[in-house]
């Protein structure tokens, strides 16, 4: 008798663990096919050109109504952004602008270094044939067959104003240019006759109008325990750090004034620019991220 009681309640338990386990399985699985199927027409329907046309017309105001929700709450973070953040993040953006625009150019100079004439040789009034090496925002350098290339002022351009040099030259250009000055190795070029000048009037070259990786040619005045200044015609010279020199990796561990450079006409390119103070910092090696200059 007990072995019949408990043989009959085992089946019964089977029975009951059948009826209660077997149907969940078979809706997971009937869940997991449908969400795939669904998932498969959505796929389908977003490669199809006419899935939005077609689609219930309160799903496109609901999404049209999530990307404009979006796109305001980037705008008002971007409002709530700190100054510190903003000025970083719009200084970052002006250096990659500016990088990639530098980075675009690209200039073969005609002449080869070994046939390059002394500045110094450079005949006041003369008319000379030059190429736009390149352009900043006080000027344009122009490779006039010398061993250094010149400054045309942005002034000496033209009679009426101009908001940038980059409306009358471009990189790679080939201009006449006359000498409106010839003075110890200093020359200075103008695109307008008559404007020889007796006497050398360096023109100034604004802090502000400075861009990281201007090319610059200088002398150099002084040499300290950290490095050297060098006059680049700004106001202040500017200040060239001795790991910055591109002699540092031979020179390492010898004194700056051991450099020998005070009087020395170099060519620099700009590292920092401060206009709150007018202070500029320059390096001896050209940076990586601009165009190279090839020679013929």
């Amino acid at each position: 008798m007990n072995h019949s009681i408990l043989l009959t309640l085992l089946v019964l338990i089977h029975a009951t663990s059948s009826f209660l386990f077997t149907p969940q399985v078979h809706t997971s699985s009937s869940c997991t096919s449908l969400t795939v199927k669904i998932s498969k027409e959505s796929e389908e329907e977003s490669r199809s050109p006419d899935a939005w046309a077609g689609s219930n017309p309160k799903l496109r105001t609901a999404i049209v109504r999530n990307r404009q929700n979006r796109a305001r709450a980037r705008q008002n973070k971007q409002k709530r952004e700190p100054k510190t953040t903003r000025k970083r993040r719009l200084l970052f953006l002006h250096k990659e602008t500016t990088v990639k625009k530098k980075r675009d150019l690209r200039v073969t100079r005609t002449v080869p270094l070994e046939e390059r004439a002394m500045l110094k040789d450079v005949k006041l009034g003369s008319t000379l044939n030059g190429q736009v090496i390149s352009v900043v925002n006080f000027g344009a350098f122009i490779d006039v067959g010398c061993e250094k290339d010149v400054l045309l002022h942005v002034k000496d351009m033209s009679e009426e104003f101009i908001s940038h040099p980059s409306t009358l030259v471009s990189p790679g250009d080939t201009i006449s240019v006359y000498v409106k000055y010839s003075q110890d190795g200093k020359v200075g070029l103008s695109l307008l006759e008559n404007s020889i000048q007796e006497e050398v009037d360096e023109d100034v070259i604004q802090v502000e109008d400075l861009d990281e990786g201007d090319e610059l040619w200088g002398v150099v005045l002084r040499s300290t325990n950290f490095g050297f200044f060098i006059s680049v015609g700004t106001s202040q010279p500017a200040f060239l750090h001795f790991m910055d020199h591109s002699d540092f990796p031979v020179m390492e561990g010898t004194h700056p004034k051991d450099y020998g450079m005070e009087g020395e006409k170099v060519r620099v390119w700009v590292k920092e620019v401060d206009v709150e103070k007018g202070r500029v910092k320059v390096q001896g090696n050209r940076p990586d991220d601009l165009p190279r200059l090839g020679w013929e």
